[in-house]
């Protein structure tokens, strides 16, 4: 008798295992990419994390350093453009409608961007607190991705 309950427990464990196995699989089908590699890089040992954040990290910065510098150069030389092409006569700016435009535009972005950027925060802490070798190798390689550039 205690035989048959046994046997019977062990059935129901293993009827259970193949149950969690097959939420796994389903877990694991409905994250995204970029989630998967995550969860995988988050078993993986402490200096594969390092190296991996750290090489994200560094292409991270590196492209945001030349974008920013891009950016910078469009922005600039519309303005310096803008500025010429006013002194020579060719159009006639309102500077102070410009300025107060720009300023209330501004003023709307903020608002806007403050709003979503916490949550996103939030959430970055959330993941950086679980994943700590992963998102101090980014930081350090988004440092040295932005000195490199």
């Amino acid at each position: 008798m205690a035989e048959k309950e046994v046997s019977e427990e062990k059935d129901s464990n293993m009827a259970l295992l193949d149950r969690l196995g097959d939420i796994e699989v389903f877990r694991s089908e409905s994250q995204g990419t970029l989630e998967k590699i995550c969860s995988d890089l988050s078993k993986a040992p402490v200096p594969k994390q390092i190296a991996v954040g750290g090489a994200a990290g560094w292409a991270a910065g590196y492209l945001t350093m030349k974008a920013g510098k891009m950016a910078a150069t469009a922005i600039g030389g519309s303005l310096l453009l803008l500025q010429i092409a006013h002194h020579k006569g060719y159009i006639k700016v309102d500077w102070n409608k410009m300025t107060n435009d720009s300023a209330s535009m501004a003023d709307k972005i903020k608002k806007k961007l403050h709003m979503k950027s916490k949550s996103g925060f939030e959430r970055f802490q959330e993941w950086s607190a679980k994943n700590v070798y992963l998102a101090g190798g980014f930081t350090g390689g988004f440092f040295l991705g932005i000195a490199s550039s």
